[in-house]
């Protein structure tokens, strides 16, 4: 092992936090109503957070060949290529006009993966990683007590986005709290999607990224959407005549003072830590990434979480300790309103 690098069994990597469980519970119960709110107003269920879906595509991940050790660890450990799909999304609890600033997140699931899995991933899974990412760095509900706020926040004005903003606006973080308005509204395409929460990689800590290589994808940059739901069209008219390509990158953690695993809103800095390339992720082109099949599909039959995959990338820190929770009880609500089983996807080839 390189003494360069934070180790995951270090007890500073995730610090205790006080009454854990009862903020997790509480969470449940604010997202479980945000569902119920928006089942009642779109007559169909859908996930707690990255509500709109915007594209749904597939594709292969190739791990470089020849890496070094700190990097060849879990799905990177030798040179391999992996079929992938992945949904792109807006992130908020509403379903938003594309005109509005918002995060924008994927969720990938890689298949045909080897190793030990986490212990509390479906034993029958047949191989599968799951990855999240966003379009910033940092996560701005950086703790249990903040995350909890903001939902409620959410579910209070769930009809009235202007008081939303208004009571957002009066907390003492007020500016990292509206971070998310301020993010560019530009081609989805154009972005680099952040892990903003930690990993254990291998023996190591680390954050991914995904960054767009080809020039087709970064000159989309000053491109905006204009009508409240011109996204899919976009994605799905750049698929069709474009492929996509992005380099999945690797951040170690060196310092903990510095690189926080708990404090999600501070970044870590490239400065002092670089992103290193592991994979290459490709899109092909001429795939329908709105149709309707696969939309449905990834909406009501798919169910993706940060827990559902290797040991040696387990997730970090109170934030995905929450998701675990959080998204299991939304698969079960979303089945529950939805009347219809969400399905342990094996292949690739399961999907529209």
């Amino acid at each position: 092992m390189d003494s360069a690098f934070v180790l995951a069994s270090d007890p500073r990597v995730e610090p205790p936090v006080d009454n854990e469980q009862e903020k997790i519970e509480q969470l449940k119960e604010v997202v479980s109503r945000i569902q119920d709110r928006n089942y009642k107003k779109h007559r169909h269920a859908f996930r707690g957070t990255h509500v709109k879906t915007q594209a749904v595509v597939k594709g292969r991940l190739e791990v470089k060949d020849g890496l070094p050790e700190h990097l060849a660890q879990g799905l990177f450990s030798k040179y391999k290529t992996y079929d992938i799909a992945m949904r792109y999304a807006t992130e908020p609890s509403h379903i938003l006009p594309d005109t509005q600033n918002a995060p924008r997140g994927i969720g990938m699931r890689i298949f045909g993966v080897d190793g030990e899995k986490l212990k509390d991933s479906n034993p029958e899974q047949g191989g599968w990683h799951d990855l999240f990412m966003n379009n910033a760095p940092m996560l701005e509900a950086f703790q249990l007590d903040t995350t909890l706020e903001i939902f409620t926040l959410r579910e209070k004005y769930f009809e009235s986005p202007l008081k939303y903003n208004a009571a957002i606006m009066l907390r003492k973080d007020a500016l990292t709290q509206a971070a998310p308005g301020f993010l560019p509204n530009q081609h989805p395409m154009s972005f680099t999607f952040y892990s903003q929460a930690a990993y254990t990689h291998g023996p190591y800590v680390a954050k991914y990224r995904l960054e767009p290589i080809l020039e087709s994808q970064k000159a989309l940059s000053s491109i905006k959407p204009t009508e409240p739901d011109e996204i899919m069209p976009m994605l799905a008219q750049y698929f069709s005549s474009h492929p996509a390509r992005y380099s999945l990158d690797v951040q170690m953690c060196r310092d903990l003072d510095r690189q926080p695993v708990e404090d999600t809103q501070t970044e870590w800095k490239e400065s002092d830590s670089p992103w290193e390339t592991v994979a290459i992720l490709e899109l092909p082109v001429g795939q329908d990434s709105a149709s309707d099949e696969r939309r449905v599909f990834w909406e009501d039959r798919m169910a993706i979480g940060p827990w559902e995959g290797l040991k040696a990338h387990v997730p970090l820190g109170s934030v995905n300790r929450l998701r675990k929770a959080i998204y299991a009880h939304s698969r079960e609500n979303r089945q529950a309103r939805n009347v219809t089983s969400v399905q342990d996807v094996r292949r690739v080839d399961e999907i529209p």
